[in-house]
């Protein structure tokens, strides 16, 4: 009986206890146990000094029946559990947008790093990705720089996957869902010899999508997504083990629901446009771990890959008019390579060393296409303003379409060392400290490469023909090599003392790093002002004085610098209940220098990621989680963050005091769940959950002039077991809460996607 329960938790349903399979039982030397009131979670690591259940920072980890309740089967969805942690929905598995704590990036750059099973993923756009057979969920808030490096400025989130020497068997799943959601899975977990475990895994996710194109009546965010696993786990020596994994997704999604919002109304029109929005993406991961552990060091080497292809194309004008459209293509090659050696646990002093590397080469080409009224609206007005200055004639564009085309190839290499101490009971029982510091290097590259060419005629007299001028300049041309370095120390300190052996408080302070680069999203705008002044310049003896202005140099534009902070909190983690109620409070303050946000150029053919001068953030989080009488749980996560800039002037606006944009005043989630066994009746078990998740007030924009209130959605699950076979009901955002999700500016107009509506439906589990 205690394997099947084994069995239907990892499946995620809402049991009451976790066992370790037969067989296997966790070494205290390289596992920690984190007791979450009613469960154990084995976990593991191979950096940190401390264990998970006495970290002094903020912590929160999902556990496989917290998964399964609160129906996570994304990065995404872990937002509404975790407090002040908020990933919109940008609408395509492009770029997961993560905010923590109110900072984060929409666009280029990421502001929280995400590991599975050790191995980082290079690029938001490899983020979003179906999660299956998932054995935890890590989400650490605040800077991990001194052990996870570059871009864990708001945190980490580290997803580990399931061991075949944790579970062994067959686990399949059938869902169904209103708005043709279908979602299956299966996957076998085995182990050929006692030193050697296999799995295997494969699913299918489909949707027809939720918003209707008013244009052509056809669904506008249809997906369609399809992925497998393998992993191969072997035990060479008493000493010695490894695991060669490998994963492959595809997705292809219609992309970009977003509707015209109308600012007077506050309302928020239908989804119109006239040409393809969609996103296609190949996703392979491949790592090799090896784990050697001897009398009291424990050496981890893990050596990753990872390979993305995708197209997306985005009808960017968002209306049912040709003005233009983009099709960005992406090819990113990254590896990684991490050689770690620490001490076990069992003294009083706890250290730890590693050593860090990556190669990552993106390849990026991203044509936009000016149509017919793109053309006549955004660039013939500036030869337009020439006629009206004085000039003798005027110009007129002749094409019917201007492919602008931009071809980027941005290499980053970057290697790392660093060190964390623990030294526990220091002066007193009870009182420890940790202190770690990170040396970190990174060169990034960019060659940038375009040419294009507006065709132009001039007519000086309404009866004369106009003349062809379009041989007597060349084409622009573009073509750049920039490179920049970036060097960070990144340390971090904090104290804690353990009050009881249920009870601690901590101190730290930590400094934040987020890696700058360049702004391949603005290529159409750099292309479109230099052709503007290669033509003007081709004719200065008729174009008005004052006219003709240089543009910028590209280095100067398409860069942006590094964002740094500094960090400190204070938390108080207890258990007053023993198996009861545990809690945790943190609070903490941010100092943001050379913050980057995202801004939409004065084109409006694209935005950037650009340094906001400095910003502050301070707030607070809390956690509760009680097991109450007669089989009912409750959770309770909220996070309040009060995120301002405290230094930011674009030259038409002062925005200090205001808002940060995308990053929720509040996070809130409040769960009750119920669950039941039986013995020797006709139903083995019963369980349900209700969620309820929340966040607002988000301000869209700098000037804090557009926002969302706060709004709340409410999920529910509920189900039956008889034997290795389950069948659940379930509903997402049961009350049809209407919402913005997210927020976006073409050419000065704003536009909004809603949130999805209520979804409901039925799965069948069965577990062997």
């Amino acid at each position: 009986m205690k394997n099947l329960y084994l069995y239907m938790s990892l499946i995620g349903l809402l049991s009451t206890q976790h066992f370790v399979s037969a067989g296997e039982k966790p070494s205290p030397q390289d596992t920690v146990k984190t007791f979450n009131i009613d469960e154990i979670v084995v976990t593991s690591s191979s950096k940190e000094t401390n264990d998970l259940r006495t970290l002094p920072g903020s912590v929160s980890i999902l556990t496989p029946q917290q998964i399964g309740g609160r129906q996570v089967a994304s990065i995404r969805d872990i937002g509404s559990f975790v407090p002040n942690l908020h990933l919109p929905d940008y609408g395509a598995k492009l770029t997961s947008a993560v905010y923590i704590r109110g900072v984060g990036a929409r666009s280029s750059g990421q502001s929280i790093g995400l590991y599975v099973d050790n191995v980082p993923y290079m690029d938001k756009s490899s983020f979003d990705f179906e999660l299956t057979d998932i054995q935890r969920i890590e989400v650490l808030r605040g800077p991990q720089g001194t052990l996870y490096g570059r871009n864990a400025m708001g945190g980490i989130i580290h997803v580990h996957t399931l061991s075949p020497f944790d579970y062994q068997g067959v686990k399949a799943s059938l869902a169904y869902g209103n708005y043709g959601q279908l979602n299956a899975r299966l996957s076998g977990y085995a182990r050929p010899g006692e030193t050697v475990g296999l799995s295997a895994g494969v699913y299918y996710d489909r949707c027809d999508g939720f918003f209707t194109n008013a244009y052509n009546g056809k669904k506008a965010d249809g997906e369609e997504t399809s992925g497998g696993n393998l992993k191969l786990s072997w035990k060479i020596t008493p000493f010695l083990t490894a695991s060669l994994a490998a994963s492959g997704e595809y997705t292809a999604q219609g992309a970009f629901p977003y509707g015209l919002y109308d600012e007077k109304t506050g309302k928020t029109a239908p989804v119109s446009f006239n040409d393809e929005s969609s996103y296609r993406r190949t996703l392979l991961n491949q790592h090799l771990s090896l784990s050697y552990r001897h009398g009291k060091i424990l050496l981890t080497s893990t050596t990753g890959y990872q390979y993305l292809d995708d197209d997306m194309r985005m009808d960017q004008d968002f209306s049912d008019s040709s003005v233009f459209v983009l099709n960005q293509l992406q090819r990113q090659h990254a590896f990684t390579e991490e050689i770690t050696v620490k001490s076990q646990a069992g003294s009083r002093y706890q250290w730890s060393f590693g050593v860090y590397g990556f190669y990552s080469r993106l390849h990026t080409e991203g044509p936009v296409e000016f149509k017919r009224t793109g053309i006549d609206s955004v660039l013939q007005p500036v030869f337009d303003s020439l006629k009206e200055a004085g000039m003798p004639g005027s110009l007129k564009i002749t094409d019917e379409s201007i492919r602008i085309p931009g071809n980027f190839e941005t290499p980053v290499r970057g290697v790392a060392i660093y060190h964390q101490s623990t030294c526990n009971d220091l002066f007193t029982e009870g009182f420890s400290l940790t202190a770690g510091i990170r040396l970190d290097y990174e060169n990034q590259q960019l060659d940038y490469a375009s040419e294009a060419k507006m065709n132009l005629s001039m007519q000086t007299a309404p009866a004369r023909p106009p003349v062809d001028l379009s041989e007597r300049y060349p084409a622009s041309v573009i073509d750049e090599h920039l490179s920049q370095d970036f060097r960070q120390v990144l340390p971090k300190i904090s104290v804690k003392y353990e009050c009881t052996p249920r009870t601690f408080a901590y101190l730290s302070a930590a400094k934040g790093y987020r890696a700058g680069g360049y702004n391949v999203q603005m290529s159409a705008d750099i292309m479109q002002g230099r052709m503007k002044y290669d033509v003007m310049n081709a004719f200065g003896q008729m174009i008005p004085p004052g006219m003709i202005v240089e543009p910028n140099p590209v280095k100067e534009v398409i860069s942006y610098r590094p964002e740094t902070s500094r960090n400190y909190e204070a938390g108080v983690r207890s258990e007053p209940l023993k198996n009861r109620l545990q809690v945790e409070l943190t609070l903490f303050y941010m100092d943001v220098r050379d913050l980057q946000i995202t801004k939409f150029v004065d084109g409006g053919s694209g935005r950037i990621l650009s340094n906001a001068g400095k910003a502050k953030s301070l707030g607070a989080e809390l956690s509760l989680r009680a097991i109450l009488p007669d089989g009912f749980a409750a959770d309770l996560n909220w996070g309040y963050t009060r995120a301002t800039f405290r230094d930011y002037n674009n030259e038409r606006e002062d925005f200090r005091g205001n808002r940060i944009p995308y990053a929720p005043q509040h996070t809130l989630s409040a769960g009750l769940q119920y669950d039941r066994l039986f013995r020797n009746r006709r139903i083995d078990q019963i369980s349900a959950s209700l969620q309820c998740n929340g966040a607002g007030k988000i301000y869209w924009d700098e000037s804090n002039r557009l926002s969302q209130p706060f709004y709340a959605t409410v999920n529910a699950q509920a189900g039956l077991r008889k034997g290795a076979v389950s069948f659940h009901l379930w509903a997402r955002n049961l009350t049809g809460t209407d919402y913005s999700a997210f927020y976006f500016e073409s050419f000065g107009k704003p536009f909004m996607q809603k949130g999805k509506p209520l979804q409901f439906g039925g799965k069948i589990t069965a577990a062997f």
